[in-house]
């Protein structure tokens, strides 16, 4: 019986070392999960920025060509740097989220 205890013994420490691991992985992959999808998010407030700086150029260089004075008064012009404010603050405060969803942290 006691060559049985000890395989039997083993088989449990295998199993139980089996069960630690593959626990360790599926939060791993939980995580990088959604590390990618605050990513796709972040990326897509980048993309809508980008637009917007384009928009707010655009509109800037139409009204210095039109020799307008007082450009930011222009309303579209004010609207547009506020919505690019907002979305930098949308984009650092995802950029911390990320930061502590990567270490395991942030849970929401």
């Amino acid at each position: 019986m006691i060559l049985w205890d000890r395989i039997k013994r083993s088989l449990d420490n295998g199993v139980d070392t089996v069960m630690k691991v593959s626990q360790k992985v599926s939060e791993r992959a939980r995580i990088e999960a959604r590390v990618a999808r605050l990513m796709i998010d972040k990326g897509s407030l980048e993309t809508k920025m980008e637009r917007l700086n384009r928009r707010l150029g655009e509109r800037v260089y139409f009204l210095w060509e039109q020799k307008i004075r007082g450009i930011m008064k222009d309303q579209e012009v004010v609207a547009t740097m506020r919505e690019i404010t907002e979305l930098r603050e949308q984009v650092t405060a995802l950029q911390l989220n990320i930061q502590k969803v990567s270490l395991g942290e942030g849970e929401d």
